[in-house]
């Protein structure tokens, strides 16, 4: 029998059974299907399950390369992968379950103290990214950076002298498109959404240097301090499935446009213009970045931005003493006869 003849209803009663727990949620996205599924055991409470949006070989084989190269990112600021489950011949990769994405923020006013901690989170994720060998995300922007609210899995946190931002967990999601460039550098300059993609990714860019998530990180500084896009549009108007078209079109402001940095801060409106320059060679590395936002949290902000950097710190430290284990897999081929 085949799978798409199944209906909706006895196909989700059969995941339920391998996933062992209940599908709650369903989300639908680029790269394929997402269950939140709620455990029937105790802890942890819920998990999320990626399918692989296809079944051909090409499908598949790009599916696991994404879910092993996720998998390979030692950090506490990329949503953990757990393992694989193979249902009838489809992919599922179970990973952590998170309470939104950052965009569900910037459709509201984000304060200034969240800006600076969601920042270095941010960033704190990309370079981990880097260090593990995965030099491009390509498709980084908000939906794709998750969070996780720590106040829901540790008790009284935060302490109150802790700013309330400090209870959410950033985490960028999301690797389909990830070193594609390096595989293909003409077709794999694909990826991002137009609000967030940089000029070499476009078809007919002829830039030899590519470095798109910097590109993308200084639309995200600026929608975090000013609630705006650099092209002049609202968080809101931006951040919609279909964004409000610009005048000339999203290639030509990415390449040529004006550049609308309402951000108090000098140095960060400094920073965010140069990581919106078009020359990839010529933006700041997220080291940089890095350094440049603790150092304007610190001037401002002081106590909070020792908390927000104890935090990051202890993250590591308690993740390097995690022994890693190679990714599971797990097989479930029994055949559909026996359950219709």
């Amino acid at each position: 029998m085949n799978l798409d003849e199944v209906p909706e209803v006895v196909l989700d009663n059969l995941l339920e059974s391998y996933f062992q727990g209940k599908i709650e949620k369903k989300f639908e996205g680029n790269s394929g299907k997402v269950y939140l599924v709620k455990n029937n055991c105790f802890s942890p409470e819920y998990n999320a399950y990626k399918k692989c949006k296809g079944l051909e070989e090409d499908s598949i084989d790009l599916f696991k390369e994404e879910v092993f190269k996720w998998n390979q990112i030692r950090s506490r600021y990329i949503v953990p992968i757990y393992y694989m489950h193979t249902v009838f011949g489809e992919y599922y990769a179970c990973m952590r379950a998170c309470k939104g994405s950052l965009e569900e923020f910037l459709k509201n006013e984000v304060t200034e103290i969240a800006a600076y901690n969601y920042s270095l989170q941010i960033i704190k994720g990309l370079l981990d990214m880097n260090d593990s060998g995965l030099l491009h995300h390509q498709d980084f922007n908000p939906q794709n950076i998750l969070y996780e609210d720590l106040s829901e899995l540790f008790r009284d946190f935060p302490p109150q002298h802790f700013d309330d931002s400090h209870r959410y967990r950033m985490m960028i999601s999301d690797f389909a498109m990830s070193n594609y460039y390096l595989k293909n550098n003409i077709d794999g300059k694909a990826g991002g959404k137009f609000p967030f993609k940089a000029p070499e990714q476009y078809k007919n860019s002829d830039l030899m240097c590519f470095q798109p998530d910097r590109f993308a990180l200084g639309v995200l500084l600026c929608l975090l301090f000013s609630n705006k896009h650099p092209c002049g549009h609202s968080a809101a108007q931006v951040l919609k499935k279909n964004p409000k078209k610009i005048k000339g079109g999203w290639e030509n402001w990415a390449k040529n446009g004006e550049r609308v940095i309402q951000v108090k801060n000098k140095k960060l409106k400094k920073l965010i213009e140069k990581l919106l320059l078009a020359w990839p060679s010529q933006r700041p590395s997220f080291s940089d970045c890095f350094a440049q936002i603790q150092s304007e949290y610190e001037s401002y902000y002081p106590e909070q931005a020792k908390i927000s950097i104890n935090l990051i710190n202890c993250s590591k430290d308690e993740y390097d003493k995690v022994p890693r284990e190679n990714l599971r897999h797990k097989y479930h081929d029994n055949s559909l006869q026996k359950r219709f």
